[in-house]
C-alpha cells in the first residue's frame, strides 16, 4: 500500500458506523485536518470518494491520501545532521548545542535546524512544512521529533496531550535538589517586560509540571533525570532554578560557568506510538562532549 495513505479494514465491530467516527477514532484525524481532506476530496471507501456520513459496512476499505502538497518556505541550508530515525511520518534528529531549531525572524542569516531539515528534504524529493513536536532551545542538545505531515504532527502532538509521548531530559545542575527523586507542580508566566526571553515561576502562570529523580550526586553539583507532564518554555530551566539548584551554564536563571558555555541540559531519551502503525518506539542518545567533561571536572573537584 502506498505509505502517503492512511488505510482501515473495517470489522464486524465498525459495521453501520458512520465513516468520520472510524477517522476521528480509529486513524486518530484531528477535526481541522479533517475538514481539509474532504475539501480536497481525499478520503475513498473501497476506491471511490465517499461523503463522511456514510455509513460502512464490514469488510469495506477506508483509505485516506494525506500527501497534502505544502509549500515549504524555509530556505534549504545544506548541513551535517544527526538522524536518528526516519520514516514516512516522522524525522528524529540528535541536535548539537548553539543550533537553534527555527529562524527567529523573516530577515534571520543564521542557519537553523530548520533550514538544515528543508535541504535533507529536498535530497530526498519531499516537501513539506518543518512541524517540530517538541521544542528545545537553542542551547540544549538532544533528541527532538519533526512530524512529515499534518497528520503526523497532530497525532503524535496528541499523545503528548495525553501523556503517552514520554521525553527524559539529563541535566546537571549546581548544588542538588533535598529529595532524590520529587515533582515539580509550578506554574510559570512569562511577566518580564524587560526581557522577552525570560519566565518565571508565578501563579498567574500556566500549569507546568516536571518530575526528577537524582542519579548521582558531586562535588557541588547533581546530576538529574527529568520528565515533563507538560511543555512550557524554558520549563526545566525555571523549575530548577526556583527550587535552588539551577542548571550548569544557565547564565539567564542561575549564572555562567568557566567548565561548559551553555546549560547543560541535554534531551536524551524518547518514547512515543508510531501513529500509522501503531507500535512503540523508544530511543536514546548519549551526553554530549560538553557535558562529559564537565561531569569529569566536577568529580575531580
Amino acid at each position: 500500500m502506498d505509505e502517503q495513505e492512511l488505510h482501515y479494514r473495517v470489522q464486524d465491530g465498525d459495521s453501520c458506523v458512520f465513516l468520520r467516527d472510524v477517522l476521528k477514532y480509529r486513524l486518530g484525524i484531528s477535526r481541522a485536518l479533517l475538514t481539509r481532506l474532504k475539501q480536497e476530496r481525499r478520503i475513498r471507501v473501497n476506491g471511490r470518494i465517499t461523503r463522511t456520513d456514510y455509513r460502512l459496512q464490514s469488510g469495506d476499505l477506508v483509505s485516506v491520501d494525506i500527501a497534502i502538497p505544502e509549500p515549504n518556505p524555509i530556505e534549504p541550508v545544506p548541513m551535517p545532521l544527526d538522524i536518528v530515525y526516519e520514516d514516512a511520518d516522522l524525522l528524529l534528529l540528535n541536535k548539537p548545542p548553539g543550533l537553534a531549531v527555527i529562524p527567529r525572524g523573516r530577515n534571520s542569516r543564521e542557519p537553523t535546524l530548520a533550514n538544515g531539515v528543508s535541504s535533507h528534504w529536498l535530497g530526498q524529493g519531499f516537501s513539506g512544512r518543518f512541524r517540530p513536536i517538541n521544542r528545545l532551545d537553542k542551547d540544549t542538545s538532544g533528541l527532538i521529533l519533526i512530524g512529515k505531515s499534518q497528520y503526523a504532527h497532530q497525532a503524535v502532538f496528541g499523545q503528548m496531550k495525553k501523556g503517552l509521548l514520554r521525553r527524559t531530559y539529563l541535566a546537571v545542575v549546581e548544588g542538588g535538589p533535598p529529595r532524590e527523586s520529587g515533582c515539580i507542580d509550578l506554574p510559570i508566566a512569562h511577566l518580564d517586560p524587560d526581557h522577552s526571553a525570560r519566565r518565571s515561576v508565578d501563579e498567574a502562570g500556566k500549569p507546568a509540571v516536571t518530575y526528577y529523580t537524582v542519579l548521582q550526586r558531586l562535588n557541588g553539583g547533581s546530576v538529574l533525570s527529568l520528565t515533563l507532564a507538560t511543555g512550557r518554555t524554558h520549563q526545566i530551566r525555571v523549575h530548577l532554578s526556583h527550587l535552588g539548584c539551577p542548571l550548569y551554564g544557565d547564565a539567564l536563571y542561575g549564572r555562567a560557568s568557566g567548565f561548559i558555555k551553555r546549560q547543560a541540559l541535554h534531551a536524551s531519551r524518547l518514547r512515543l506510538i508510531q501513529p500509522r502503525t501503531g507500535q512503540w518506539l523508544e530511543f536514546e542518545t548519549p551526553l554530549p562532549d560538553d557535558i562529559g567533561f564537565l561531569l569529569d571536572k566536577l568529580a575531580r573537584e
